[in-house]
């Protein structure tokens, strides 16, 4: 077996894994407003359950009403919900996987609309200035708070979950006791190390009373806050180390806080495995056996940290969302093939929305109940025109469920803009699409045609059935006085490797493209001015690769004139018209990235052919990876759902 320590088995008190890859809480929204288990939120965890995972965390349930931060999140703190949740773990458990219910309560991040109740903390300190000021829980309520995670842990035992992991990170309730950003108190659970220990060391040592000696319990602990005023390592070890003898018998390492949760999910210009190093730690300082979490896509970076003794479990949550079948693909040899987690984080963005969880890459996740594919009652012939991610997701989905497939890109590769996405620093992972891609059109043995430009006269030689354009776009050029003169270029010829004359480059267009490409030629030495309309830069991108990629522009010195127009360019100037003000640059190259237009001529030709043309991703109306792939997926699905 290519990775032994990974697939070895691993047993905590009397629970016995039969690998050592755990799934974290993902909140999904997919439960019903009452907290129970719905058809969709089944299939969602059955499809991790089936795809060999050893142990599989339930989303974060609150103990309590007033702990609920989500309409939408499963709860256990009502003996209505034992039914579904009873089904739930013993549905799991025939498919093969073990199961552990994350308690948790939100704090001050509650939502008082969701649960109609006060939002409560340790300290009358708001999460964020003019953010809603949290009531002090008191003595009595705080023990009441203890004795509910207790009755939430023996309820959860009773339906038939394996283990309890109790949620101390991410700046929650617990999170907020232990935080000296968010624990103003001067009683006994405030001000010195001990006293703020004392609530997750009071719930840990209740959840062990109410569970017995032999039930595994896990604590999920931020090692650090990356925030100023909170907490660093060493007083997060001196918790570890109190929560060994309060009954705990393994510690899952986490970091930062839901405020600010760069280190909670890890955007892509993070390193694979940033949180290992602090997993060791703890696991060597403390003794306990660990969890580490924190970007762990690829199999030989889990196996790594398994084989040299770093930690004893790995958890992968996002990879998962990617594709479910990833432990039963690695443990067969078939790597290749797994759906890559491009770290986009627009599986937090739909959390944070309060809408379905979904995955850029993998259009089935959170409608696994939903969108099953069939097998058509006659196979078709399927062509599809453009080799980009939309082009290849329809060109395979219509392959897996038995049509004739022949693919059509005017390149020599394929990929289309996916190459120039990966050029720009922190973004190589998205290579993984087109690796994946290469490796299921090999499978499927799809008919590829490279380096063919497709004309109209496809509809006379081929007799395709249906016809899917995913022919992608073209970038805009804005009409600009004197751009003939210049050194003017498109960001995707940039970052496909076009050479750019001169120190002084101006890039047009703010916005994702925009943005990155500025960054990818400041780090070649180069003098960039970024030019944007709006009010502000990259506000396309996800907010905290948006942060991140902020902080490096301004380490690069890219001067970022916002509000601001081209007006004209020459050979080595610019004039940009400011909030009423003409001003001139120095500026050797011009770069546009003023975004795209749909390249969908074919579209009336082969409607007026009569053929059955469906036009997906930029072709349609430009836009991101994960709308591409989900409308390749679904260009087929609604087909086939037609029974075509």
């Amino acid at each position: 077996m290519a990775y032994p320590h990974l697939f070895e088995p691993y047993q905590i008190k009397d629970l016995i894994l039969k690998n050592r890859i755990v799934m974290p809480a993902i909140g999904t929204n997919l439960s019903d407003r009452k907290g129970n288990v719905t058809p969709r939120a089944l299939a969602y965890y059955l499809a991790r359950a089936n795809g060999g995972v050893g142990l599989i965390t339930t989303e974060a349930i609150p103990v309590n009403l007033t702990g609920k931060h989500r309409a939408a999140c499963l709860c256990l703190f009502e003996k209505s919900h034992d039914a579904s949740m009873r089904h739930l773990t013993s549905s799991i458990h025939e498919a093969g996987s073990k199961v552990a219910i994350q308690l948790h309560h939100a704090g001050r991040l509650g939502d008082p609309e969701v649960s109609g109740q006060c939002i409560v903390s340790a300290s009358e300190v708001p999460v964020r200035d003019g953010a809603p000021i949290p009531k002090a829980l008191n003595i009595t309520e705080i023990k009441k708070t203890v004795t509910d995670f207790a009755c939430a842990a023996q309820r959860a035992k009773n339906v038939g979950f394996d283990a309890i992991e109790i949620h101390g990170a991410h700046g929650y309730l617990i999170h907020q006791f232990f935080s000296p950003r968010s624990n103003r108190r001067m009683d006994a659970y405030g001000g010195n190390l001990k006293n703020r220990m004392r609530f997750p060391l009071e719930i840990a040592k209740a959840v062990r009373d109410a569970v017995g000696d032999d039930f595994p319990i896990i604590f999920r602990l931020s090692v650090f806050e990356g925030e100023e005023g909170g907490y660093g390592v060493e007083e997060a070890l001196g918790l570890a180390n109190e929560l060994r003898y309060a009954g705990i018998d393994v510690i899952h390492v986490s970091a930062g806080t839901a405020e600010r949760p760069i280190y909670v999910v890890q955007p892509r210009a993070l390193p694979e495995a940033c949180l290992v190093q602090y997993a060791q730690m703890i696991k060597k300082e403390v003794g306990l056996p660990v969890i580490t979490v924190g970007r762990i896509a690829r199999p030989e970076i889990a196996e790594e940290s398994l084989r040299d003794s770093k930690v004893d479990l790995v958890a992968m949550g996002r990879a998962l969302l990617a594709d479910p079948e990833w432990p039963t693909k690695v443990k067969i040899g078939m790597q290749k093939t797994i759906r890559p987690c491009i770290a986009c984080n627009r599986c937090l963005e739909s959390i944070f929305k309060q809408e379905p969880i979904c995955c850029s890459i993998n259009p089935l996740t959170g409608f696994e109940y939903s969108l099953m594919l069939k097998r058509p009652r006659r196979s078709k012939k399927v062509a599809v025109v453009g080799a980009g991610p939309a082009g290849l997701e329809a060109a395979c989905t219509a392959a897996s469920i038995g049509h004739r497939v022949v693919l059509y890109e005017r390149e020599n590769r394929i990929g289309g803009q996916l190459w120039a996405a990966a050029a720009p620093p922190h973004k190589s992972i998205l290579k993984e699409i087109i690796t994946y891609y290469e490796s299921r059109l090999a499978e499927l043995n799809i008919r590829l045609q490279l380096g063919r430009e497709v004309t109209e006269g496809i509809f006379e030689a081929e007799r395709s059935d249906i016809l899917i354009l995913a022919s992608g776009s073209r970038p805009i050029c804005p009409s600009v006085r004197g751009v003939g003169a210049c050194n003017a270029l498109f960001a995707q010829q940039v970052l496909l490797g076009s050479r750019v004359s001169g120190q002084n480059v101006m890039v047009i267009g703010g916005g994702l493209v925009g943005s990155e490409t500025a960054e990818f030629l400041a780090e070649q030495g180069r003098r960039v001015t970024l030019v944007e309309m709006l009010d502000d830069i990259a506000l396309n991108v996800e907010p905290m690769t948006r942060m991140l990629l902020l902080k490096r522009l301004g380490r690069l010195n890219v001067n970022v004139m916002t509000r601001c127009k081209l007006e004209s360019i020459s050979r080595t100037a610019a004039i940009v018209e400011q909030r009423g003000h003409r001003l001139t640059l120095p500026c050797d190259s011009l770069v546009f990235a003023c975004g795209f237009e749909p390249n969908n001529q074919l579209e009336s030709k082969g409607r007026e052919a009569g053929w059955n043309v469906k036009v997906i991703g930029d072709c349609k109306a430009p836009g991101t990876i994960k709308e591409a792939v989900h409308e390749g997926f679904l260009a087929v699905y609604n087909e086939t759902s037609n029974a075509i």
